[in-house]
């Protein structure tokens, strides 16, 4: 119940930032950032899971996936929560602090579904942390595509910050990893002691 309403709690304060960036676009945090797509973008993805759940797994009774719902949400509220407040703008180690905080519930995610396949602590580990080196590295193709390349400001430090942040982001994701795999090996652990008692 507490994750259900904090859950619902983080979706209409992403909806108000939405709004907020709408209305008021024409603020300096919002220019040159490519808030069009993201305005778009980060809405979908924090409604993911919903969308996923009563698509396709209702039907066959499966739990919500409540944690999953809640990762990716705070992965894109950050983001935008940063953005709206000028932080990254503002603060010279912020965005190396966030990646490296938003990458480990965004690998988290992928890791509980793959948990449900794969029951090798090492082989998810692995996944888990290519799965997050890979997303990165587009994200920060995707940052270059649509505003860097643009912006005179941006593109010269345009090097040195990816650098930073593709290394904050590995960071993360092997942290993210790391929580997996524990509980990888606590199923584990837990399926053994019940067929065990058996």
């Amino acid at each position: 119940m507490y994750a259900k309403v904090v859950n619902i709690l983080m979706k209409l304060a992403l909806l108000g930032l939405v709004l907020h960036a709408i209305f008021l676009n024409e603020l300096t945090q919002y220019r040159q950032k490519a808030f069009g797509i993201r305005i778009v973008s980060y809405p979908i993805v924090a409604s993911l899971s919903f969308i996923i759940y009563y698509l396709f797994l209702k039907r066959k009774k499966v739990a919500y996936p409540i944690i999953a719902d809640l990762c990716l949400t705070l992965v894109v509220l950050a983001d935008f929560a940063g953005n709206t407040l000028n932080l990254y703008d503002s603060i010279s180690w912020w965005d190396d602090v966030m990646h490296f905080l938003i990458s480990i519930p965004w690998v988290i995610v992928a890791g509980l579904i793959l948990r449900k396949y794969i029951k090798n602590k090492h082989v998810i580990f692995g996944l888990v942390v290519g799965y997050g080196s890979v997303t990165h590295v587009l994200w920060e193709v995707f940052e270059y595509l649509s505003f860097v390349r643009s912006n005179s400001v941006e593109s010269i430090t345009a090097y040195k910050d990816t650098i930073g942040d593709l290394v904050m982001s590995l960071g993360g994701s092997i942290v993210g990893a790391v929580i997996v795999a524990y509980l990888v090996r606590e199923k584990a652990k837990k399926a053994k002691m019940t067929r065990f008692d058996k």
